[in-house]
């Protein structure tokens, strides 16, 4: 509950208008990382959210030239209203050594970890002090690996959203290392043959042996 009620939080400050751009950094040797940064036209910021949308990760948002974002992942179509409500939204892409996309071995990888360990420590240099991993479908995998690899204090917590299934992807990892608190967010009627609801209960009943877990059910709605 503790997780959800500081989510809910942070969605309840002063809306915003956006400041977007795409930014780069060198992340390893001869390796580079392009994001999309989306923040509050605001002289300070303390708060972002790094969004892992799904798939392979690949072209995960188009930046038109008057400053509008479309993406294929609700997590991205999504982060207009994170911005109204404070929040600074990190978009990431595959390094440039992965350009068509991260595997599933990659995205448990220590290159994966030390990529956005690399980025997690550019943001505490832009002045953030609270950092979230948001991931949805098969970034869900990046979202909890990396909670179990990064030792950075300023990511404070996972956000889940239609979770990779546990018994074919999650239970590999080791999430007895995750001390992290999770948000898990699951649509009763998610029809994705790798994100079923039942496999969402089944991480959270495993997540739960060492750390925190919100899990709230979704139901009803449109169509994502």
């Amino acid at each position: 509950m503790r997780m959800l009620l500081l989510l809910l939080a942070l969605l309840t400050s002063v809306p915003a208008f956006a400041l977007t751009e795409i930014r780069s950094i060198n992340t390893r040797p001869g390796v580079t990382m392009d994001f999309l940064l989306m923040t509050p036209e605001s002289s300070v910021q303390h708060d972002v959210l790094i969004l892992f949308p799904g798939g392979n990760g690949a072209g995960p948002f188009k930046l038109a030239g008057d400053g509008v974002v479309t993406g294929w992942s609700f997590l991205v179509r999504s982060a207009d209203n994170f911005i109204r409500n404070g929040l600074s939204v990190i978009t990431v892409t595959p390094p440039s050594d992965h350009p068509t996309g991260m595997s599933t071995g990659f995205s448990e990888s220590s290159e994966h970890a030390q990529d956005i360990a690399t980025l997690t420590a550019y943001l505490e240099q832009q002045g953030y002090e609270r950092i979230f991993l948001v991931g949805n479908s098969r970034g869900t995998l990046s979202a909890t690996s990396l909670g179990t690899r990064l030792k950075d204090h300023h990511v404070k917590g996972v956000i889940l959203t239609s979770s990779l299934e546990y018994d074919n992807f999650l239970r590999w990892l080791p999430l007895e290392q995750l001390h992290l608190p999770v948000l898990m967010l699951h649509h009763r009627e998610d029809a994705c043959r790798v994100s079923s609801f039942e496999e969402a209960e089944r991480t959270r009943a495993s997540l739960s042996a060492t750390t925190s877990v919100d899990f709230t059910e979704v139901n009803g709605g449109a169509y994502p």
